[in-house]
Parts: structure tokens; sequence; C-alpha cells
């Protein structure tokens, strides 16, 4: 079985001269929208404008050959061969019109003339293992491209053939074992995962074909961190693939934090100033509330801004969060129907995601905070056992809020009226000293306005945290972490019909 090409079938990737750059670019769109006909009209008119340009000749007969033009494609060829004798292509698409017409001995010839004018050209010798396939010559298709292999190690395209006869012969483990060294040397070449990916398919192997579309953004390397190769390349390979060394647990963070980075380093990419935005979105954050609250205002008394900030800014990590990652498995629900994965995987790559750019906040806020007056003391060792509660919380809501989504969509309506509520509930702007005490028990059961209080001890207070109502933070997470992971266990094999409803 073959799967069908990207690009139009006979379709030659021409390089024009500056002269007739943009008047090729005209027609050949219309080839890459398989409008044959509309190209052959185009490609006659830039005959009488270029004369002298072979692939004026040569890619008008592709378009006659596509619309079964045979006789016209011949002569539009044969004139190509003829006046530009030095361009293999002339010959090479010759052979597929002899081959359309059923006439192998002329093919053969063809090819000969082809090998013996052009010895050491790449798409001769592919082109000839290509024919020789198709002809029911396994034996000769193979040594062609044993020849392409050899002289052109370093491209891609005879390593990919080399797979393709497999296929074709539906070979699968052969064909397998293929792919996994057009991996090896071409780790970046779709072709790898995505042909590979339906050769495990046809050879029964599914998981495999599943991780093999997955390991298409992730990777080489992340495919190998599985326990175990494909039982299929295992019959194929010679060589016996080196023992695990990770678990599944372990390949499943580092596919999380492999894709956090990649979205990381796309999102940097769509804009001019790249990865200094992540530098300049904190400090002009910072810098508005000092004008307004420090300096235009002058409210909350002295050192306002700072107890301010300290507690804005981690709830701003909270709150941006909870919005990117409640609706990520919705958002990902094509590729949960591709590949097995579980659920947990989308929330936990916006978290991941979002920290490490968070990171840059609480470093810019420290600066701050030292301009400000307020320089590190010991007590602000404590601030990494804070923020990883407060990481650890976050997964809990985040996770929970991307497992109920799919099931009650209008939640998405409301988290935003949630999380607006939770920051008036949560200390940010005041302090806890004003709740009375009858309710400032009911007050800290916020777990956010504890994280707060304790981020306020460390930096404002210069103080330590408070342990025990941190610890109670910590546990609430621990209880909570395993009942999610029971009620995911529970809607896993649901999930991806219910997010396609």
């Amino acid at each position: 079985m073959r799967e069908k090409e990207a690009s139009s079938p006979g379709l030659v990737n021409p390089s024009p001269m500056p002269l007739v750059d943009e008047a090729a670019k005209w027609a050949m769109e219309a080839m890459r929208n398989q409008q044959w006909q509309e190209a052959a009209q185009r490609w006659a008119v830039l005959q009488h404008a270029y004369p002298d340009e072979a692939m004026v000749w040569i890619q008008a007969g592709i378009c006659h050959r596509q619309l079964g033009n045979l006789a016209m494609a011949q002569n539009l060829l044969e004139s190509a061969v003829e006046r530009f004798p030095g361009r293999p292509a002339g010959i090479l698409e010759l052979t597929e019109v002899a081959y359309a017409n059923n006439d192998t001995s002329r093919v053969a010839a063809l090819l000969e003339q082809a090998r013996e004018r052009f010895p050491n050209h790449m798409p001769v010798l592919l082109k000839s293992a290509e024919l020789e396939q198709r002809l029911g010559h396994p034996a000769d298709a193979e040594r062609y491209n044993v020849q392409a292999r050899e002289q052109f190690a370093d491209h891609p395209q005879p390593w990919v053939q080399y797979a393709e006869l497999a296929m074709q012969r539906e070979e699968w483990s052969l064909a397998l074992s293929r792919w996994v060294e057009v991996r090896q040397r071409f780790p970046e070449h779709p072709a790898g995962y995505n042909r590979a990916a339906l050769a495990a398919e046809q050879a029964g192997d599914v998981r495999h074909a599943r991780r093999l579309r997955l390991a298409r953004e992730y990777g080489q390397k992340w495919l190998e961190s599985f326990d175990e190769p494909s039982q299929t390349e295992k019959q194929a390979l010679d060589d016996k693939i080196s023992p695990p060394t990770r678990r599944h647990w372990l390949a499943f963070i580092d596919l999380i934090w492999t894709k956090a980075r990649l979205n990381l380093k796309s999102e940097a990419s769509q804009n001019y100033l790249r990865y200094l935005w992540w530098v300049i979105d904190p400090l002009l954050y910072m810098s508005v509330f000092y004008l307004v609250f420090g300096m235009l205002l002058n409210r909350g008394g002295e050192g306002f801004v700072a107890y301010l900030l300290t507690g804005l800014v981690p709830f701003q990590w909270f709150a941006k969060t909870l919005q990117q990652t409640s609706n990520s498995i919705v958002s990902n629900k094509g590729l949960m129907n591709q590949v097995h994965i579980s659920p947990l995987f989308f929330p936990l790559v916006g978290i991941v995601q979002n920290s490490g750019k968070q990171l840059l906040v609480f470093f810019m806020l420290g600066i701050f905070l030292v301009f400000y007056g307020l320089p590190p003391t010991v007590h602000w060792l404590a601030f990494i056992p804070v923020m990883l509660v407060q990481l650890f919380l976050m997964a809990i809501f985040s996770c929970t809020l991307a497992m109920l989504v799919p099931f009650v969509r209008d939640l998405t309506n409301l988290i935003p009226t949630g999380i607006q509520f939770m920051l008036f509930c949560s200390g940010v702007f005041y302090s806890a000293s004003i709740i009375p005490e009858q309710w400032r028990s009911l007050f800290f059961l916020n777990p956010m306005a504890n994280i707060l209080y304790q981020y306020r001890l460390i930096l404002i207070e210069h103080q330590w945290p408070d342990w025990q109502g941190l610890g109670w933070v910590l546990l609430g997470c621990l209880l909570g972490s395993v009942l999610l992971f029971w009620l995911y266990r529970r809607v896993e094999s649901v999930l991806p019909r219910v997010v396609i409803e």
C-alpha cells in the first residue's frame, strides 16, 4: 500500500531562472492544485514567451500526461530532450509516458539511456528504482537504490525510497526496520514517523503506530525512551535495541517537559522581540502598579506597593494557569483521538509552560523588592517550598477543571468569574489582619489566601512562613491528588468520545 503523496503526482520542483520566476509560479500554482488543463494552457503560453527554458516544455509534458494526452506529452518531452540534452528530467518524464503506454521495452531503453548520460545523478537512480519496482523487478529496484544510497548517503530521498520499496511490497516488518534507519539518520524527516506509523498499523502493532505519530512532534529520542520497542521491529532488526533505561512515568514527564518547551519556543517566535518579552511584560506590569498606587494615588500607606505586588504576582500565576489549562483537554481533542495518552498530559503541559515564564516574573519581583528597600534575607530560602506548594495546588485545580469542562462545557463561562471572586477573597489588596478574629480561620480555608500570606511573611516581614498553615495546604493537595487520579482513571476511557460530542 502507498499513502497518497502530499505533492501532485509527477510534479517536478524546478529552479526557474529569475527572468521566468514569477511566470513559473503562475503555472506551478495550477499544477499544485491539480488543475491540469489550466496548467497546460499556462505552460503553452510560457512556451511562446520563454522557448529557451527547459522547464516550460517538461512541465507542459507532465500536465498532458496527467490529462491522458500521452501523444502530446511525448512530443513535448521529446522536444525537451532534443533542445536540452543536459537536462535528465525530460528523459525521466518520458519513462512515465512510456509506462502509461504499457511500453516496458521503451521504459527500459529510456532508463538505460538516462543512466549512461547521467550516471551520478540522484533522480535518475531513484526513478530507475521506482520504475523497476512498478515493473515487478524488486531485485533491480533494490540494486539502483543501493547505488543511490552509496553515492548520496547524506541525502534523505534515497533512504526514504529504501523504506518505501519494502512498503510497496507489503513487507511491513522489513519496512519498519528501514524506517528506524531513516529516523536515526534524519530524525527531522516526517516520513520516518508518518509512513512508519502506517507500516506499524498494517503489521497489527497499533500501539507502536500511535507512538510513532506522536513522536513526529517530540522526536526519535522520545520514541526510544519507552520500555520496549515494537514487536515487529524486534523481529526485523538484526541488532538488538538496548535495554530500557526509563520507566513509562519518566517518559511521560519527559514528554510533558518537551511539549511545554516547544510551546514556549513557538510562543516566543511569534513576537519580534522573542524571549525579551518575558522580561518586558512583568517589568511593565509592576511599573504600572508602582506608578498608579505608589506615585499617583499614594494609597495604602508606606510599603503598600510591595505588599500589593507580592500578592498580585503569585495570584496572576494562578489565574493565568487556570484560564489556559481549563479548556486544554477539549482544545486538544484531535490529538487525543489519534494517540493513546493520559488526559492529564494536556493541563500539565500548560502548568509547566506557565511556570517557566513565571520564574522570570518572580526574578523581576525580587529585583523590584531590592530597589524598594526590602533586600533579601535568609528567610527568602523558604520561597522555594512555598512556590512548590502553590505549583502543586495549581496542578490540582487545573487538572480538575480540565477534566470537568468536557462534561460541562458551560463551566468555561464561570471560570473567569470564579477567578475574580478568589482574587477578592484571597487578600491580594488587603491584609489578613483586618479580617475579624472569628472569621480568620474561615478566610484561610481559601488555599490561595494561605499561600499569599506565606509569601508576604517571607518577602515583606522577613519571617519564616507559617509551616503549620502551609502544611495544611500541602495535606489538602495530597488528598486532592489521590482523588483526582482516581477520577481520571474512571473517565479516561470515555473522555476521547466526550470531547468530540
